[in-house]
């Protein structure tokens, strides 16, 4: 079972939706949120090493592929996937988030059961498929 995921989160009502999800579909995975990169490092020390983070992605990957290549340029936790939840789903704006060092990138749906059908399938594909 993973440590944790550590996601990169500054509004609070993805939060809510996040964290009630993951309760209703009842995956034991600890989700801890984290609202500036600038503490992740002191963060990582308290905690532990998660088995994952989620960065959320408001449209705007020059901040974000900063963000990714810090988090990637750390020989600490470099290998730790990195997964961007975004708004946009052009095929440009992906590739930038891949370049950028993405482990993946996920479309947030438009609609809460949407986005329960995504978080079901992130949560199969990473924790009973993928080796983390």
């Amino acid at each position: 079972m993973p440590s944790y995921i550590l996601m990169l989160q500054t509004d609070a009502e993805d939060r809510f939706i996040t964290e009630s999800t993951i309760s209703e579909i009842g995956y034991d995975v600890p989700l801890k949120f984290l609202d500036e990169m600038g503490k992740l490092e002191e963060y990582i020390r308290q905690e532990g090493l998660p088995s994952l983070i989620l960065l959320n992605d408001g449209g705007s990957i020059l901040q974000k592929g900063q963000v990714l290549r810090q988090i990637k340029s750390n020989p600490s936790y470099s290998h730790i996937p990195v997964v961007i939840l975004g708004e946009k789903s052009t095929d440009e704006y992906i590739q930038q988030c891949y370049r950028a060092g993405a482990s993946s990138y996920i479309t947030k749906p438009a609609s809460v059961n949407e986005t329960k059908k995504k978080i079901e399938l992130f949560f199969s594909y990473w924790f009973e498929v993928a080796e983390i």
